[in-house]
């Protein structure tokens, strides 16, 4: 018999909260840089994007009109860093010419208005359909640039849930993340609150390098009933 603690999503939040937390990540100074980091951080270490975004700053080049119309090999020199150079210089021109077509704004609280209209499921088949935007990148930009709710399914989450006990989640992203958001009541949680979840998400995975490490964590007295 398994003996572990049940558990839900919220307790969850709560439990990795009261150990760890708050994390206050995303780690940016704009909206608009966690969108450029969030493109530039696929198949790459973080590290490395920075290194990327530091060159932008000081470039004068971290927003969306610079990077539209930089030409390539300037482009390509500044995210070099993050590696598969060229393949990004295009996806984040596409994002860019994206937002830049959302409107003007003044401030960066003002960008989560610009989409007010949209939903957020609409919204976010609108951010998938830009080219180089998966599902994560997706997610990560819903959350952390729009403010609307958003389920992280990254290897991370997966890996942690997989510790809870839920060994029969699907192998794809949208599965996953299909399986968990239901159970999450959006009206229940703040914005904030899904940002967080993530950010203690993320930073436990980061101390947690092999399976051991996964079964001495403190989500490992524990056990979620998924449905």
């Amino acid at each position: 018999m398994d003996e572990r603690c049940l558990i839900d999503v919220r307790g969850l939040y709560e439990l990795l909260l009261d150990h760890m937390g708050p994390t206050h990540w995303w780690p940016a100074d704009t909206r608009f840089e966690i969108a450029i980091g969030a493109i530039l951080t696929q198949n790459t270490a973080w590290g490395n994007v920075e290194t990327a975004l530091d060159r932008m700053k000081a470039a004068d080049a971290l927003n969306a009109r610079s990077i539209a119309d930089l030409p390539d090999e300037t482009l390509w020199d500044l995210i070099r860093s993050t590696g598969y150079y060229r393949q990004k210089a295009v996806y984040l021109r596409a994002f860019c010419q994206w937002f830049l077509d959302l409107g003007e704004w003044g401030s960066d609280d003002d960008i989560p208005g610009l989409v007010r209209d949209v939903d957020d499921e609409t919204l976010r088949r609108e951010l998938l359909s830009i080219r180089g935007i998966g599902g994560e990148t997706a997610d990560d930009l819903l959350l952390y640039v729009f403010d609307r709710p958003a389920f992280i399914a990254d290897r991370y989450a997966r890996r942690m849930f997989e510790t809870l006990g839920v060994d029969d989640l699907p192998k794809s992203y949208e599965g996953f993340r299909r399986r968990v958001m239901p159970q999450i009541d959006a009206d229940a949680w703040s914005i904030p609150e899904f940002q967080e979840f993530h950010g203690l998400i993320d930073e436990l995975g980061k101390t947690c390098r092999t399976p051991e490490d996964w079964n001495h964590s403190i989500v490992a007295g524990y056990r979620m009933p998924l449905p």
